[in-house]
């Protein structure tokens, strides 16, 4: 027979048990999941990390509750339960090439974005990261671009569908050499810029890289930033010359068995 005592520690076991918990994300962006996890559990406990996975405990027992963690791709708990953290409810269209939400999470988190920055994609494709930075970091306003009328219809659906006061965003139609803004009250140009593999050509990204360089001079504030995904890498740092800019490589991502890096370039001066 159990004694009191032993009862007592045996509760006390079982309520002081910590759940164990793998998180799942891209490769290369570990930094940025372990970030986010501390930030939001402080008092998790992480155990052991690889380049694509961390694990961790605590004591919270519902997988569940992990659903506001945005920058990891998934996450598995004792009983190999899997919940998809990509998923974006808002997201029900999609274009080609497209970013994964989890790492549109993590270039606002490089981008430091703030509740008075006015953001700018000008390839939006279907609008991931201009709406990921209204939803999860309140900036006060988006403007949205992309050469293809598709897109532009695909982002609509997805603003419609994030229930986003219309505000508090701007979406045309336009190339980037086109583009006819002109005030430079441009904080943050955030985009993923197109990389010539599964769509578009290298010539035509010689071309709109060069287009997007004169734009940034033009409407980016002066102490504003660009934070920019591509594989073009070579492309970029010529077009943005160091005479002009500071162009620096943050993060090496492997995505679909490409291996693009996200930069953050600032004007000199």
């Amino acid at each position: 027979m159990l004694t009191d005592n032993c009862i007592i520690r045996l509760y006390n076991l079982v309520m002081n048990r910590k759940s164990n918990y793998k998180l799942l994300f891209l490769e290369g962006t570990r930094e940025y999941i372990a970030r986010e996890l501390l930030e939001k559990y402080p008092k998790a406990d992480i155990v052991k990390q690889d380049s694509s996975s961390l694990k961790f405990n605590t004591d919270i027992s519902d997988i569940e509750e992990f659903r506001n963690l945005l920058s990891p791709v998934g996450i598995i708990n004792e009983k190999e339960e899997r919940l998809d953290l990509s998923k974006r409810e808002w997201r029900v269209k999609y274009v080609s090439a497209g970013i994964n939400p989890s790492l549109a999470y993590i270039m606002c988190m490089i981008g430091q974005l703030r509740e008075q920055d006015i953001v700018y994609d000008p390839f939006c494709g279907a609008s991931t990261l201009p709406i990921t930075a209204l939803e999860e970091f309140n900036v006060k306003r988006v403007i949205c671009s992309d050469i293809k009328g598709s897109a532009i219809e695909k982002s609509k659906e997805n603003f419609k569908e994030a229930n986003i006061d219309i505000d508090r965003y701007m979406i045309f139609k336009s190339g980037v050499r086109d583009v006819k803004l002109n005030k430079r009250n441009v904080d943050v140009f955030l985009s993923n810029l197109p990389f010539g593999i599964r769509v578009g050509t290298h010539d035509e990204n010689i071309q709109a890289y060069i287009g997007l360089e004169v734009c940034a001079k033009r409407i980016l504030r002066k102490k504003g930033k660009l934070i920019l995904l591509t594989q073009e890498k070579k492309l970029l740092r010529e077009v943005f010359k160091k005479e002009q800019w500071r162009v620096k490589s943050v993060l090496r991502v492997n995505e679909g068995g490409l291996l693009p890096e996200v930069f953050d370039i600032r004007k000199r001066g």
